[in-house]
């Protein structure tokens, strides 16, 4: 058999590294030896020298091979500078999993070549998520950290802490439960209307719960493990995560309870237009996408919101009401 050429255990060499080695695994030169006769598929000498010389080229080529010394002197070779970074892929994967216009196979395909990006072991914890829709806007400039750190829970069944917060009428965020850890046992996250939720169950409660991510604080994987409980997440989404359809149309919609402020906030963003009318009232104006699923979300608030305008819309809910109120007389 012919002597395989250098520039051959070079490629492959680097394949090695790439696909099999990152951060949290490394492989010394003798392990290096093993899978380059093994993809080889040769006999042929190669020693510890050689790998040397082919790293050092490596690393000349702008290919970089990181060498660090282990216990008793062990030295590991590897590769961990990647065109994304781990969150990167993550929250790519989960956008092409939320667009309805890509089929499954072609979702497959895709991601097939995300993970080829990275090294195996990273690609084997690259999220299959619950169904997400649209794109993220005001997040917390660290949401892609936690992002990152509650896929790792999730993966790895780990309990998590974080603190949580809410906005004010003022639109200042502020700590929940005067900054009180909260414990939490992470399910999965889902990307809902431009927002990422962590869906899971309480520590020591029952049944399951979503925290927004963006508006989490000091999110911290703990060493504490979790064993997750069959809950009906499906269900449980179809309740609480529902998209309005129909078309976009100008309101205007008063609230009389400043409670209300962080629903809007969360549902319309925090640059939509809202103005303090008095110390209980305030008005929303925006483009709501008017339907069905519109005057179920209007009509949930009850005597806490009214239609200002248009007309149009003011006289549909007041005919809709009149409706309501025939069924209970």
């Amino acid at each position: 058999m012919a002597e395989i050429p250098n520039t051959a255990i070079i490629l492959a060499l680097r394949r090695i590294l790439f696909e099999e080695t990152d951060e949290e695994h490394k492989l010394s030169a003798v392990d290096l030896i093993e899978k380059l006769q093994r993809s080889l598929a040769t006999n042929d000498a190669i020693d510890k020298k050689r790998i040397k010389r082919y790293i050092d080229s490596l690393n000349d080529s702008g290919f970089e091979v990181l060498q660090e010394e282990e216990k008793y002197g062990k030295v590991v070779y590897s590769h961990q500078s990647r065109l994304f970074e781990t969150y990167e892929l993550r929250m790519l994967v989960d956008a092409i999993l939320s667009a309805r216009f890509v089929t499954e196979e072609q979702a497959k395909n895709i991601i097939g070549k995300l993970n080829q990006l990275t090294s195996k072991y990273i690609a084997k914890t690259l999220p299959s998520p619950i169904t997400y829709n649209k794109s993220m806007n005001h997040i917390y400039h660290l949401t892609k950290v936690y992002i990152d750190k509650i896929h790792q829970a999730i993966d790895e069944k780990r309990v998590i802490s974080f603190k949580y917060g809410s906005f004010g009428i003022d639109r200042t965020f502020e700590l929940n439960r005067n900054g009180q850890e909260y414990l939490y046992h992470p399910y999965g996250l889902i990307w809902d209307q431009g927002f990422y939720y962590l869906i899971g169950q309480k520590d020591n409660k029952e049944g399951l719960s979503n925290y927004r991510v963006d508006r989490m604080r000091e999110v911290e994987v703990l060493e504490q493990r979790f064993k997750p409980k069959d809950y009906p997440i499906d269900e449980y989404l179809h309740l609480n995560f529902h998209m309005f359809s129909g078309h976009g149309e100008w309101v205007e919609i008063a609230f009389y309870d400043h409670g209300l402020i962080n629903p809007i906030i969360d549902r319309f963003g925090l640059d939509a237009d809202i103005r303090k009318v008095d110390d209980h009232t305030f008005i929303l104006k925006t483009k709501a996408i008017i339907g069905e699923g519109f005057f179920n979300w209007l009509r949930g608030w009850g005597s806490k919101a009214k239609i200002i305008s248009p007309p149009t819309l003011v006289e549909q809910m007041r005919e809709e009401l009149q409706k309501m109120n025939q069924l209970y007389s």
